[in-house]
């Protein structure tokens, strides 16, 4: 690997190096741990999400098997009376808890299981088929949220936990070894430099002791530039 051209082999750029390195180890430290969180995280909701897949099937067929009976008894247009008589419609609620930097919702259903006299219709003019329906279906709302919470939250864990191992990927194989190799680089650079400027110290230092130890053995004569007027006899 040759040292980039935008790179120069100085004390400030290895500096420069060497922080940028410990930065990234220091953050592929904190992407691991993260990740090993995630990922017991996402271990521990597993049987949770499971459990809420499997009760909303079961849930789902009670509650159409307590509207095909009710359909039977009191016929469509019975089970539509008592549908639309209910006054409140469910509220959902959605918060937020943040697990490691990911934002997973919480759903919350209110008004959702009502008393008898709550419902709407009248209890004297329905038959209680129509108080078994509406208790499936009441039960399969609050299900449904649970399930639907449980895989929003496997989701969004799954997708983080992607994007956490592509960063500790890049760290470990890119990043990491790119600036270890521009640091040796930079190092071996500057050793090469700190040669290249001792040996021309050294023929600086050997070529001035020369041209003393010159001048030390010419004559006075040639020291002066040998002047013939020294030379001249008088008048």
């Amino acid at each position: 690997m040759v040292l980039p051209e935008n790179v120069r082999p100085t004390r400030g750029e290895l500096l420069t190096v060497k922080r940028r390195i410990i930065i990234s180890e220091k953050a592929h430290t904190v992407l691991k741990r993260k990740l090993d969180g995630l990922m017991f995280e996402l271990v521990s909701r597993l049987g949770a999400a499971r459990a809420a897949e499997d009760t909303l099937y079961e849930d789902l067929v009670r509650a159409n098997e307590e509207l095909a009976v009710a359909t039977m008894m009191v016929g469509e247009l019975g089970v539509a009376i008592a549908a639309e008589s209910i006054e409140e419609t469910p509220n959902l609620v959605q918060t937020e808890r943040n697990v490691f930097g990911v934002r997973l919702p919480a759903y919350r259903v209110e008004r959702v299981a009502k008393h008898l006299g709550e419902r709407g219709y009248s209890l004297l003019g329905t038959t209680p088929v129509i108080d078994d329906v509406v208790s499936a279906f009441e039960e399969l709302v609050g299900v449904t949220v649970q399930a639907a919470e449980a895989e929003a939250a496997l989701r969004l864990l799954t997708a983080e936990i992607a994007r956490t191992r592509r960063r500790v990927r890049a760290l470990e194989h890119r990043v990491l070894p790119d600036l270890h190799e521009l640091r040796r680089l930079i190092e071996l650079r500057r050793e090469e430099l700190d040669i290249e400027e001792h040996a021309r110290l050294f023929l600086v230092k050997r070529l001035k002791a020369r041209r003393a130890a010159e001048s030390i053995r010419r004559p006075a004569g040639a020291r002066d530039g040998g002047s013939p007027s020294a030379d001249r006899p008088g008048p």
